[in-house]
């Protein structure tokens, strides 16, 4: 099916149409097809983008192994193993490559930003300014216990309890937590927008999911695109999955703080009860925003 649509040059204009509908009816746009063969080579904004004019590219990486830091520390690769909080590095025997595209095994995952809560080589995402990030992933298969993740947490969540407002408590907490995708929470994709707030440990927290019926029977060993848009102005989080509007939630209950804080992205193979192996491939994921990103505040760091 890639090699057709790269090849759509060479139909006639009735042909081209034909073709598209076809995707469609497998589930895969059309938009995505005619970017599939070149993947971060001049992409042109994805729907969930355009639909707020956030047509500035921010980055769009196509990741292989070379790009991951194993130790966390380094200020210029693209992914590190990993999250600051965790406890157990992640070896990086959990990364792999089959063909171009990155494949995470079943414990793995990895962050944009550095263990210290720095920025590494791709910016960080300002909330205030808005943002569209998306994730093009597959499975090897479709085992129910399998839990693939694609989702953003903001910088100032770190070790010295960076996310907090004016006159609150010495160690209280406010952040945003968005999950763009999970996978075995049901037949489809699960998103949601999870405010959290308090001290640790327990945090408190309240779930705003998104899981639209219409995407119950989905096929995770074929590529899809998992998208998330989130409006400051508008107040609200919006999933897309390949390239449709698949429902949102208000922002309304969520403290206005977050609006200064900085995303990062993390995307891991995980699982929910029996740990059975599997992979989860990722081709390629980008970001868009109305304009370059802001720079983080320098000297946030966690504390391992």
């Amino acid at each position: 099916m890639r090699t057709l649509f790269a090849n759509l040059t060479r139909f006639s204009v009735a042909d081209a149409f034909i073709l598209a509908a076809a995707a469609a009816a497998i589930g895969f746009p059309a938009w995505a097809h005619a970017q599939q063969s070149n993947r971060c080579a001049n992409p042109t904004p994805p729907p969930g983008a355009q639909s707020l004019g956030y047509v500035h590219l921010v980055f769009c990486v196509t990741p292989t192994t070379a790009d991951i830091d194993a130790s966390g520390n380094g200020a210029s690769a693209k992914l590190y193993t990993g999250s600051w909080y965790d406890k157990v590095s992640r070896p990086l025997s959990s990364f792999s490559m089959s063909g171009q595209t990155l494949v995470i095994a079943n414990g793995g995952s990895v962050s944009t930003q550095t263990h210290h809560s720095l920025q590494g080589a791709l910016p960080l995402l300002l909330a205030g300014a808005g943002f569209y990030v998306e994730f093009a992933t597959r499975l090897s298969d479709n085992d129910p216990d399998h839990f693939p993740a694609v989702w953003l947490m903001p910088q100032e969540h770190n070790g010295k309890h960076s996310d907090h407002m004016p006159g609150d408590p010495a160690g209280y907490e406010r952040w945003m937590e968005l999950d763009v995708d999970e996978g075995g929470y049901n037949a489809g994709h699960l998103g949601t927008m999870i405010n959290w707030w308090g001290n640790a440990p327990p945090y408190e927290h309240k779930n705003y999911s998104n899981g639209p019926p219409s995407m119950f029977g989905m096929d995770r060993t074929q590529e899809h695109v998992f998208g998330l848009s989130y409006d400051p102005a508008g107040k609200k989080i919006t999933w897309w999955v390949d390239g449709v509007d698949a429902g949102g939630v208000s922002t309304e209950p969520v403290p206005s703080i977050v609006n200064n804080y900085h995303y990062y992205l993390i995307m891991g193979a995980q699982h929910h009860k029996l740990d059975l192996p599997y992979k989860m491939y990722l081709p390629y994921f980008s970001a868009w925003s109305s304009g370059v990103p802001p720079k983080p505040p320098s000297g946030v760091k966690a504390t391992q």
